[in-house]
């Protein structure tokens, strides 16, 4: 034999001291290795019931495939319903409402950005009825017919307007044919351009009816010639009782001669109110200033043929009381009246 393969039993050598923390070197040292393993086993087995139990949660809190579908369903529908409704309105256009992105927890109702303001009728101008239109069409071409004469009557009326003879001219012609037709024209013009104030007037004041502006118009203007035919009558009766021939017709001369100045100076003013409602309270008050300066001067050139004495000027008095004062006023409330009828 080998040998290698004889054994000498020697003494024994006595072992170390072993330390006490020491570990074997084979068997010993796969104890050692288990028991961190089975220490290590412990907190892997209480981490996955962990995330068992997380797992679980979150399966509990997200909903299936299912209801997240359904309840994008609700979403697009409600979607198309706050649209449709907006759309409804006719007061807005799709693209102008609000997109609504997530209705949950969210209470649907009315959306005060799809509804807008409520639209409100825009006022007609008179002056763009066709009633009125054909009227001023007709009136101006009255006018025109008789323009070429209208130099040398003007110059006539303003004459008869400031003057005052006491005996008649030699050279006094009759009315012609010519001044008939230019103090007809003229005299229409006031009594449209009063009629066109008046329902302007009447109008601003908040007394105007729903009706086509020609009607009122054309009421008004008609009343306006009633006035002045009135008058004209009411002018000729004084005279015939307080004054010869010749100074009742100086006077009436002067009245249709201050109508007919007037009737030029009110045109502008009437055709704005037609056009520029907005213009009504500064076109009256224009208006009213013409009309109270034409009246003062008839009125002085009354004065300067009727004054005598004391007693003429008590019924001086009485005259302008009569029918310079309280007819204006009556005149008004007729036109108010006729206004809120129409």
């Amino acid at each position: 034999m080998p040998d290698s393969l004889h054994h000498t039993p020697t003494a024994p050598t006595p072992a170390p001291a072993e330390e006490p923390h020491s570990v074997p070197a084979h068997a010993p040292a796969r104890e050692h290795e288990a028991s961190p393993r089975k220490s290590e086993e412990k907190p892997k087995k209480s981490e996955t019931r962990q995330v068992e139990s997380e797992t679980k949660q979150e399966a509990v809190a997200k909903p299936d495939t299912a209801t997240v579908f359904a309840e994008a369903a609700d979403t697009v529908a409600a979607e198309a319903k706050v649209f449709r409704n907006a759309l409804q309105q006719a007061t807005c256009h799709e693209v102008d409402g609000p997109r609504v992105l997530h209705l949950r927890n969210a209470t649907l109702g009315r959306v005060a950005y799809a509804e807008g303001v409520s639209p409100t009728p825009r006022p007609t101008l008179p002056g763009y009825d066709s009633g009125v239109t054909l009227l001023l069409i007709v009136l101006f071409l009255i006018i025109s017919s008789n323009f070429r004469h209208y130099s040398t009557f003007i110059k006539t009326f303003a004459q008869d307007l400031f003057t005052v003879r006491r005996r008649a001219n030699a050279f006094d012609e009759n009315n012609t044919v010519s001044e008939t037709r230019v103090l007809f024209s003229l005299i229409s013009l006031v009594c449209v351009c009063e009629g066109i104030l008046l329902f302007s007037s009447t109008s601003f004041m908040g007394g105007g009816a729903d009706g086509t502006p020609f009607a009122g118009v054309g009421w008004l203007s008609l009343l306006a010639g009633a006035y002045y035919a009135w008058q004209l009558a009411a002018y000729r009766t004084v005279g015939f009782l307080f004054a010869n021939r010749t100074d009742t017709s100086q006077w009436l001369k002067g009245f249709n001669s201050s109508q007919a100045l007037l009737g030029l100076g009110l045109v502008i003013p009437a055709l704005l109110a037609l056009f520029n409602p907005g213009l009504t309270p500064l076109l009256l008050s224009i208006s009213l200033f013409l009309y109270g300066v034409a009246r003062v001067i008839f009125i002085c050139k009354g004065y300067r043929i009727f004054y005598e004495n004391y007693t003429s000027l008590i019924y001086f008095i009485l005259y302008l009381c009569t029918l310079e004062i309280i007819p204006p006023v009556i005149l008004y409330r007729l036109a108010s009246n006729i206004s809120t009828s129409i």
